[in-house]
């Protein structure tokens, strides 16, 4: 029997070590490679996005709406009554992506106030004659009008169909003595179900009190970012002194179909009606990006420029985009996106089940691939020529790119499919060195 040459060991071995080691590093070194990898499944991204068919539209507080309306922030009455005509043109759900955690402070009302006060605490105004009578009743009058709290508070009570955000500030409280929830906190929230990984949070910061027991839900808006500052993932729930909050585009959509967090079911899904949300790590979910998001300018809505059926039986999100009012964040599809698109994203996603999946089957497939890639790098690629062993190794790298990509477009798969090709890219380039170290050596033979 003809020995097998020392070189194919050789080659064979370094292809079985150059596997080894592309498993150690997506094992162990995914966080230095990820940005490669997230170059990838960015392009898959921008090529999966189209328009949305989700009933779901956006009033803006944009730049146009200030300069008509006065510099932000703007009377809290504004606000109410968007939400009072919105509430006539028979939205669905209004959700108000603005977080007023203190009371309004407004100077005029304290003094009418204290005004009332006075006359109604003073013994020399006991007797009230008729003029004083009607002074107190305008000044009560003007009180009312000028509480732009309690005006706000009366449209989301009269409405039941407002949404409100929570905003959570991460890492553990240093403070871990429980803390008595409030009635609202308590009614959105639910006990961590089994093998709960959520984010923890350590503080929050709610609406004003007359808001929250007024709103129909309350979700939170934390919109968390990958580590190369691009947003991929929803943060579904926060842990919260041991309970767990969903998010503000969960709980909307909940509403949207008539749904409780009660119905929630959780396991490797959570699902819901006839809904199932795919989770992954920390119990996020990958956004499928969407386009063409009606948008509506808050001041044509108020001068009524927007016909009633553009809200009709639709979840309406009040959000701020003006500059220096808005907050915007970098998607794979996008740079500086208004954050509220996020959550119509979201929204979108659960409406129509359409998701970015990691599918149970795709760590072995990687594996599968890297294996093979590994013993074509250990077999084949010694015994060709180097021209043909360049053609067919890039060849094999594009058909596997390129059909990583397709699966994600197409379906909705996100398979790694970087890590494979590195190895047959490193493996190659070291096969090739050590041949081209050795050929001289033998030709001056």
């Amino acid at each position: 029997m003809k020995p097998v040459p020392k070189s194919i060991i050789s080659d064979f071995r370094h292809g079985i070590l150059l596997t080894l080691l592309a498993l150690f590093i997506v094992i162990f070194f995914w966080s230095s490679l990820e940005r490669f990898e997230y170059g990838l499944y960015d392009l898959g991204s921008r090529l999966r996005v189209k328009p949305t068919n989700a009933p779901v539209c956006i009033v803006t507080i944009d730049d146009r709406s200030i300069d008509a309306l006065g510099p932000w922030p703007w009377p809290r009455s504004y606000i109410g009554f968007m939400i009072d005509l919105l509430e006539s043109y028979e939205a669905k759900v209004i959700g108000l992506n603005i977080i007023y955690s203190d009371k309004d402070l407004n100077r005029g009302l304290k003094e009418i106030i204290n005004i009332i006060n006075t006359i109604e605490n003073n013994p020399q105004y006991s007797e009230k004659n008729i003029g004083m009578i009607v002074l107190l009743a305008a000044l009560k009058d003007a009180e009312k009008r000028l509480d732009n709290d309690a005006i706000l508070a009366d449209s989301i009570a009269s409405s039941k169909k407002v949404v409100l955000p929570l905003l959570f500030h991460l890492g553990n409280s240093k403070n871990n003595a429980e803390i008595n929830y409030p009635d609202y906190l308590l009614a959105n929230s639910l006990f961590p179900f089994p093998h709960n990984n959520s984010i923890i949070a350590g503080k929050i910061s709610v609406p004003i009190d007359i808001f929250a027991q007024e709103a129909q839900r309350l979700g939170h808006v934390n919109i968390l970012a990958d580590n190369d500052g691009i947003v991929r993932r929803e943060t579904l729930f926060l842990t919260y002194q041991e309970r767990i909050h969903a998010s503000f585009a969960l709980q909307l959509s909940l509403s949207y179909l008539n749904l409780d967090l009660g119905d929630l079911v959780f396991g490797k899904n959570v699902a819901f009606g006839q809904k199932s949300i795919p989770l992954i790590k920390q119990n996020k979910m990958l956004i499928s990006f969407k386009s063409d998001f009606p948008r509506y300018s808050f001041v044509d809505v108020i001068n009524k420029k927007i016909a009633a059926n553009a809200f009709q039986n639709k979840i309406v999100i009040i959000a701020p985009t003006a500059a220096g009012v808005g907050e915007y964040v970098d998607t794979p599809v996008a740079s500086a996106l208004p954050s509220v698109n996020i959550i119509t994203n979201i929204i979108d996603n659960i409406l129509n089940n359409d998701y970015i999946t990691r599918p149970e089957w795709a760590f072995a497939l990687e594996l599968m691939v890297i294996f093979f890639f590994g013993l074509y790098i250990a077999l084949v690629v010694p015994r060709l020529k180097a021209v043909v062993s360049g053609f067919i190794s890039c060849f094999l790298i594009l058909i596997w790119l390129i059909g990583g990509l397709y699966l994600m477009v197409t379906y909705g798969y996100w398979i790694r499919a970087v890590y494979p090709a590195l190895v047959l890219l490193i493996g190659y380039i070291v096969i090739m060195s050590k041949r081209y170290k050795i050929t001289p050596k033998v030709d001056a033979g």
